[in-house]
């Protein structure tokens, strides 16, 4: 990728962690766990409490985000969250089949992606950059995850094509996630001493002391209304990504090699999406993309559950509402970060590590009641809960943050007059 008239580099190679999560998880993880715990232990309920301990250890990403603040310490929490998804993903290959084993295999799991999920933007959203300048950074920041999403769901159709045991499989993905690692640490060391984290904030002729801020301040604003929105879109886009290559075959018979490929597909396209939603932010800000990326998650998430009850339902239709769930997101990744830092009154660590922990509250529940749902109802009542969360999710976005977008732009403007 080029750099943007001298201005700074669209890419740079400590990106590559965004591949690691990419890989990582929208493929090794959705593609490997669920079927493999299911197998496992003849329960899919279990696979949903796997998952749902993975998500609920990310909810440490307002701790590992104040952490890198504190200590000028976002390299480190970076990188090793990678090193950690590698050492997580051998682990899996080497557990005893017992369900204890998974949890804590599970929750490595979930600390090492909530690191890399916390910190990683903050090497953009943290340095001060102009809008246009950003917002190319995060479009390529962004994109490398998809790659790594399209490169881990060919690795594991491949693999499984060739009769691959899930051992193999994850020993595969731990050593796509080492030479991530290696990538990222030797690249990271400047562009972490661009980070801005004092406490003093300059603007304009003012000098303004950033005010410390209690769970209750975070919680009770427009921010936690924010996270609130978060934790619903999450329960939608995960719930049903968690159980993903569980739905597929029992609800419309699709087999584990298509599976794959509708990831990678998923993949190819988010990268196009992604431009699109980079260039949309950088012209108009990051609300209508924001807004966008979650009408995708409701409507591709309904479509899903109606053909759900359709018997015999056609496939390709029910593989273009998959896609529309799927390009939900780069509208939302791209712009998660950027929404909490301007409604935020806490550093750009911690509000990013506050939007990693809604979002793993909402994969946990997604996960634990997907799960339920799944023994209880069957697989397409998991289509059904991620369109209630997606549907209020947007309900509160058009009835709470788009008022306190108007307002804010308000301010903006007169500030910018006087």
């Amino acid at each position: 990728m080029s750099k943007n008239n001298g201005n700074g580099r669209s890419f740079e190679w400590w990106m590559m962690s965004n591949l690691a999560i990419g890989a990582g998880f929208s493929a090794f993880v959705a593609l490997l766990i669920p079927p493999y715990i299911t197998d496992a232990t003849g329960s899919a309920a279990n696979a949903g409490i796997v998952m749902a301990v993975l998500s609920l250890a990310a909810v440490l990403g307002p701790v590992l985000g104040g952490f890198a603040d504190k200590y000028r310490a976002h390299r480190l929490i970076m990188s090793f969250g990678v090193l950690g998804m590698a050492i997580a993903f051998f682990a899996f290959g080497t557990a005893a089949l017992t369900t204890a084993f998974f949890a804590i295999d599970a929750i490595l799991m979930g600390v090492s992606i909530a690191a890399v999920s916390a910190v990683a933007p903050v090497f953009i959203v943290g340095t001060k950059l102009p809008q246009a300048l950003q917002a190319k950074q995060l479009t390529s920041f962004n994109l490398v995850a998809p790659i790594g999403q399209v490169i881990g769901g060919v690795m594991l159709g491949a693999a499984a094509g060739a009769g691959w045991s899930y051992t193999m499989r994850f020993y595969l993905a731990a050593a796509v996630m080492l030479i991530a690692f290696l990538i990222t640490w030797f690249s990271s060391k400047k562009p972490a001493s661009r980070i801005i984290v004092e406490d003093v904030v300059e603007k304009g002729e003012e000098i303004k002391q950033t005010r410390k801020v209690g769970i209750g301040g975070v919680l009770l604003s427009t921010f936690g209304v924010y996270l609130l929105i978060l934790i619903l879109s999450s329960v939608a886009n995960n719930g049903i990504n968690n159980q993903f290559a569980n739905i597929m075959p029992n609800v419309y018979g699709i087999d584990a090699a298509t599976t794959s490929a509708l990831i990678s597909l998923a993949g190819l396209l988010n990268i196009g999406f992604f431009f699109i939603a980079g260039r949309w932010m950088g012209k108009s800000g990051p609300m209508s993309v924001f807004t966008t990326g979650n009408v995708a998650r409701l409507v591709g998430a309904l479509g899903m559950a109606v053909l759900g009850m359709v018997a015999n339902a056609p496939i390709l239709i029910v593989v273009a509402f998959v896609q529309i769930l799927y390009q939900g997101t780069p509208f939302v990744r791209l712009t998660q970060p950027v929404v909490a830092v301007r409604f935020a009154t806490i550093p750009a660590g911690q509000a990013s590590g506050w939007v990693i922990g809604a979002s793993a509250i909402g994969s946990f529940l997604g996960s634990l009641i997907g799960g339920f749902l799944a023994d209880k109802v069957g697989y397409n009542a998991i289509n059904w809960m991620g369109a209630v969360g997606a549907g209020l999710a947007v309900l509160l976005i058009f009835i709470t943050l788009w008022p306190a977008e108007r307002k804010k732009r308000a301010e903006d403007a007169a500030a910018a007059a006087a």
